[in-house]
């Protein structure tokens, strides 16, 4: 976040009512929707898909329900987030509604009772993202101490609880992929925001793991192996690599150098997978949905990319990415220009 706010920022409950801001600039806070303490349910795939690629409507229809709410809450909150990090008038106000409209969370201990395989798959990249709009409001104004404790104390015990997960109970396929990854940028969203160095560490240790096992191409083992999606899942797993790699360069972790340059494989492996998707299609078996008309790149699933820009001298990246921008993604913060 202008590389970046977080960098700089290192030196079952009743529904709440809607959040105001007291002061002249009278900047209007989201409504906080009531925490979402328990999550159970199944998977979104078919009970006969081995590469988790074919996805089973109702099942699919069933996570979004349970997930919206708390998805919904995302976008609100880094709508706020972003107000904040821009700085201005109103971005401190943006920045206490952010933290109160956590706080909130944090005192019902949402997200805490997971009680199926993939609400423990599924919840890091959630908390994560609340991490991440915490790290632009606190960049913008002095959080209260209390307010602080409490959302800090409750986002390391949701991070704690996920890196013991993945550690001892994740399937052996999501413990190395782009869930394990999505986990890692909770890791360091929360290690930066509580200042936890053990988060920290087991951010880049999951980094490590999945970026490690990419070809000499930058194509992912574990994503390789998801059929016709992927690429899809490439993509999905690159987007929390390289925002996590690059919270974690104020703290002195080479990620991005591990394995040669894991990392940067991985990156520019999209561009070329885009330029030949036969090359994909060899390497997964089957012919990829970007091909077939099934899917479309998005630029959500780029936006990633204004955070590796901030860092390397890449014109093909940029290139690439150009006709997509403006680049944001909620769970990376929202809009990207405005933090790298």
């Amino acid at each position: 976040m202008k590389r970046f706010l977080i960098i700089g920022a290192l030196v079952a409950a009743l529904p709440a009512p809607a959040l105001w801001a007291q002061d002249a600039s009278d900047v209007t806070c989201m409504n906080v929707p009531e925490p979402v303490v328990s999550l159970d349910y199944g998977s979104r795939y078919t009970d006969d898909s081995k590469d988790r690629s074919d996805i089973d409507k109702a099942s699919n229809a069933a996570v979004n329900e349970a997930l919206g709410p708390i998805d919904d809450f995302i976008v609100d909150l880094t709508g706020k987030a972003n107000k904040a990090a821009k700085g201005g008038d109103g971005a401190e106000d943006a920045a206490a509604c952010v933290v109160d409209a956590l706080n909130v969370w944090a005192k019902a201990d949402a997200l805490s009772d997971l009680q199926s395989m993939n609400a423990n798959l599924s919840s890091p990249s959630r908390f994560g993202a609340m991490a991440l709009a915490y790290l632009q409001a606190e960049s913008a104004t002095e959080v209260d101490p209390d307010k602080a404790k409490t959302i800090e104390d409750w986002l390391k015990a949701r991070a704690r609880h996920t890196a013991k997960w993945f550690d001892t109970e994740a399937p052996d396929m999501a413990s190395q992929n782009n869930l394990r990854a999505w986990a890692g940028l909770a890791a360091a969203a929360v290690g930066n925001a509580a200042g936890d160095d053990y988060l920290k560490a087991w951010a880049n240790t999951s980094f490590a793991l999945v970026a490690c096992q990419a070809d000499e191409d930058g194509a992912l083992k574990w994503e390789m192996e998801r059929g016709p999606r992927a690429l899809h899942y490439q993509l999905h797993a690159v987007a929390p690599l390289v925002v996590g790699a690059a919270l974690l360069q104020g703290d002195g972790y080479p990620t991005f150098d591990m394995c040669d340059g894991a990392i940067h494989r991985a990156v520019k492996f999209i561009p070329a997978a885009f330029d030949n998707l036969d090359m994909v299609a060899e390497k997964a078996g089957e012919e990829q949905t970007f091909a077939t008309g099934d899917e479309k790149l998005k630029s959500f699933e780029l936006a990633w990319a204004d955070a590796y820009l901030s860092l390397f001298d890449a014109p093909e990246i940029a290139s690439f990415v150009e006709e997509y921008r403006p680049l944001s993604n909620s769970k990376l913060g929202g809009e990207q220009s405005a933090l790298w």
